[in-house]
């Protein structure tokens, strides 16, 4: 038997609203992960130009591997985070 016409254009029209809303979230993340790699990048950049503004060797040393090490695992972590979210949503396995 059919499903009548009713019940089919509700149905129609849930699904178009959680596709929406499943888009609006897609964005929202997307925006929420690229902004996160942004800061960690331009934060770990900071340190790197550090090391080029000082006179003392070791110093810039320092400046410089606290710099690639706040760049990498602040990216890596904001990559895990991002992926830790999407299997929790259900995006992925």
């Amino acid at each position: 038997m059919p499903m009548p016409e009713r019940y089919y254009r509700e149905l129609v029209q849930r699904h178009l609203e959680t596709e929406r809303q499943a888009k609006r979230d897609t964005w929202r993340e997307w925006i929420r992960v690229l902004s996160g790699i942004f800061f960690w990048t331009l934060l770990g950049l900071l340190g790197l130009a550090l090391a080029f503004h000082t006179y003392d060797l070791d110093r810039a040393w320092v400046y410089w591997w606290a710099g690639a090490f706040v760049w990498v695992t602040g990216v890596l972590g904001t990559c895990l985070a991002a992926y830790l979210r999407g299997v929790h949503r259900g995006d992925w396995i």
